[in-house]
């Protein structure tokens, strides 16, 4: 799901001795007879990933132990769900986000129903719940133009029920699908 140009263009690929350490958590659990996971969508501000769609997750605190920690705090701290209704199946491999400097884990977790949301106005507009089986649907994926640090890039993209679902997350999200699809994880409650 990165952009071709991405690797064309001036963009870091590794990062320094001062990026950030991050996680988010890939919370999926049992909904409407199929598997779910939650997206949020950040309010607009004046930063990087304003107005964007993302996993919960966030800078990992001198406290967290470990990102499995971090994951579940911010998550948490986002949206209210418990970590002791989590369980943690693995992460994914990290990824290093130039725009922000951080090398984030993706940590993948099972609930056993749907959780009780409840989200942080100031921190989350709104949660977005999404279908694994709609997610795998290849047609929801498309590519757009994207201004990003003054450059226009074509960039892969979710199309999900008219959220754009981008840039990081969409890495995130697209090493996931490929584990499910290989077999990695069942589908169905």
């Amino acid at each position: 799901m990165a952009s071709s140009d991405r690797l064309l263009k001036n963009f870091p690929r590794l990062p320094g001795k001062d990026a950030h350490i991050a996680a988010v958590l890939i919370l999926l659990y049992p909904y409407n007879g199929s598997i779910y996971t939650v997206f949020m969508q950040r309010p607009d501000y004046n930063g990087v990933h304003g107005g964007q769609i993302s996993f919960p997750g966030g800078k990992k605190e001198p406290e967290d132990e470990n990102v499995i920690k971090t994951a579940l705090r911010e998550t948490y701290e986002e949206t209210g769900v418990d970590p002791t209704a989590v369980n943690i199946i693995g992460t994914l491999t990290p990824l290093f986000i130039p725009v922000s400097n951080m090398i984030v884990t993706p940590v993948v977790g099972w609930a056993n129903e749907k959780p009780l949301f409840r989200h942080k106005p100031e921190e989350v507009l709104f949660l977005i719940d999404a279908d694994l089986k709609r997610l795998l649907d290849p047609s929801i994926v498309k590519i757009k133009p994207f201004e990003i640090r003054g450059e226009i890039l074509d960039v892969k993209y979710f199309d999900y029920e008219t959220n754009t679902i981008w840039g990081a997350t969409a890495m995130m999200l697209y090493e996931l699908l490929i584990i499910i699809r290989r077999g990695g994880f069942f589908l169905q409650e």
